[in-house]
């Protein structure tokens, strides 16, 4: 009904209530049952809408996902699809075609990574491929019955899978909730983009400062210290404090340790000694312990006295706090899997993979730059005999220890890499011949130079060389690794801890 006439439905509701009190003051039996038959009627009129307009609420209609992943499964012949996140659980489709427990995990465990780094992965294997997409904290996967699927077969499914992850999160989007809910959900889509640590950590501290007036920082826990990290800063928060680690004496860093808030009082710096002291005295403020489960795994601050537990702001603290915890532990585990998959353990190098593939990157690049590089092979001279005498602990120590020299010999572009037991890689880019000649030699010094230690006493080490330079003298990327490898050999064959030059090559 309009505007214009809503005065009617309120007249009518009165005239009625009017006409039942008369008839119950001087009618009889019948006018009596007349009366309430006009009720009855007036009712079978008006429930069935208001039955209509409570279904419509927001939070009474469900969205039967267990219906749609089946018919995405069907539309493209799969084994199995997937959804994951939802606030009712996860949800798994079959066929007809029964389905291995393993894969059945496979595909599930491939939706819960999507969910958290927000890719697209795609694995082909002998019985399927997989297909997966998401967007934190939702996730939806599918196994085809093709092992080798194109991209032809996996990209129209990959962008269903999208869209039933985007329906996923505005079907509940819709259920009402409380407001630190409503924040999580907030912090969810500010963050949805972000695959990255310090993006989900950035997309919280502008969150938390819009819903709070007041500045905000998270810090992580890193290592076996462990130490604590400013991760992220707000527009509010003195950018100088960004990516420093803090002193185990500040109150963030007690927050952490004991998973209980911590309130500094006016003039304590919140971020404790050591920090820039400039604006010291109005860094006074609240750290409050971020956790995934039972681990504490950051913390986040807030600059200022602390919140009213009473108000609507604390209300969406705390849901947005039960968010950030998970979600910044999801970040941190899918970085440490990629820093896995590029790092050597043992000395924190890049590995052979990685080093390849970097090699071959840029001879793709220089097809057509035709930019200058050197390639060093390094290798250990005697290693055998120093692991054998001294123990395996000792090997691993001087490995490390001549990791840090060749770091420390070269540019921040360069790369090192440890190739072998005691081989290491020096890709110097953009590096003629003569540079890198130089870089080895300054290599070979330094091993021979620098005292390692062990036990308390000094044992000599000391490396070979050898250098490879392209386009001169050799002319293709590929052959680098070859001619570097043989002019390390010459080295060693010539008396060790010498560099040598490779030959001319194709």
């Amino acid at each position: 009904m309009n505007r214009r006439g809503g005065w009617l439905a309120p007249a009518l509701w009165i005239l009625g209530l009017a006409a039942v009190a008369l008839a119950v003051t001087r009618g009889g039996r019948w006018a009596l049952l007349a009366a309430a038959g006009g009720a009855a009627f007036a009712c079978g009129l008006t429930l069935p809408a208001l039955v209509r307009r409570h279904a419509r609420r927001p939070g009474a209609r469900a969205v039967d996902f267990s219906h749609t992943i089946d018919l995405l499964r069907r539309a493209h012949d799969a084994h199995a699809c997937w959804a994951v996140g939802l606030r009712d659980g996860d949800v798994e489709s079959l066929g007809e075609r029964e389905v291995h427990e393993d894969r059945r995990r496979r595909g599930a465990a491939l939706a819960q990574l999507a969910s958290v780094d927000g890719r697209v992965h795609v694995a082909r294997e002998p019985h399927g491929t997989y297909v997966a997409v998401g967007d934190f904290p939702y996730g939806a996967g599918a196994l085809l019955a093709l092992p080798d699927a194109g991209a032809e077969f996996t990209d129209p499914v990959a962008e269903e899978l999208r869209r039933l992850v985007a329906t996923m999160r505005l079907a509940e989007l819709e259920i009402p909730e409380a407001q630190g809910q409503v924040a999580a959900k907030q912090l969810a889509l500010a963050a949805s983009g972000a695959q990255t640590l310090e993006g989900v950590a950035r997309a919280a501290v502008e969150l938390v400062q819009h819903l709070s007036q007041r500045g905000a920082a998270v810090v992580t826990v890193e290592g076996a210290g462990p130490s604590v990290h400013v991760v992220a800063t707000s527009s509010l928060v003195d950018k100088r404090l960004a990516s420093l680690t803090l002193s185990p004496e500040a109150a963030v860093a007690r927050a952490i340790q004991t998973g209980v808030a911590v309130v500094t009082q006016a003039g304590e710096d919140v971020f404790g000694p050591g920090v820039p002291e400039r604006r010291r005295r109005e860094r006074a403020g609240a750290a409050y312990p971020l956790r995934d489960g039972h681990a504490v795994v950051g913390a986040l601050v807030l600059i200022g006295p602390a919140l009213d537990p009473d108000t609507p702001a604390a209300e969406q603290l705390g849901g947005l706090l039960s968010e950030l915890g998970p979600r910044l532990a999801a970040a941190r585990a899918v970085h440490e899997a990629e820093r896995r998959a590029l790092l050597d353990p043992l000395t924190g190098l890049r590995n052979r993979r990685e080093f390849e593939r970097v090699l071959e990157r840029y001879g793709d690049d220089a097809k057509t730059k035709l930019e200058p590089a050197t390639l060093v092979y390094a290798d250990l001279d005697r290693f055998k005999g120093l692991n054998d005498t001294l123990g395996h602990a000792a090997g691993d120590a001087a490995l490390r220890h001549v990791a840090g020299l060749l770091q420390a010999a070269v540019r921040d572009g360069d790369l090192v890499a440890r190739i072998g037991g005691e081989e290491f890689a020096v890709w110097l880019p953009r590096t003629p011949l003569g540079e890198g000649l130089e870089v080895a030699e300054r290599i070979r010094r330094s091993v021979e130079g620098t005292a390692w230690r062990w036990n308390g006493a000094a044992h000599a080490m000391t490396i070979s060389c050898g250098v490879a330079g392209f386009p001169d003298p050799v002319r293709e990327i590929a052959n680098l690794r070859g001619a570097a490898d043989a002019a390390l050999y010459r080295a060693k064959q010539a008396g060790r801890n010498r560099v040598e030059k490779a030959a001319a090559a194709g």
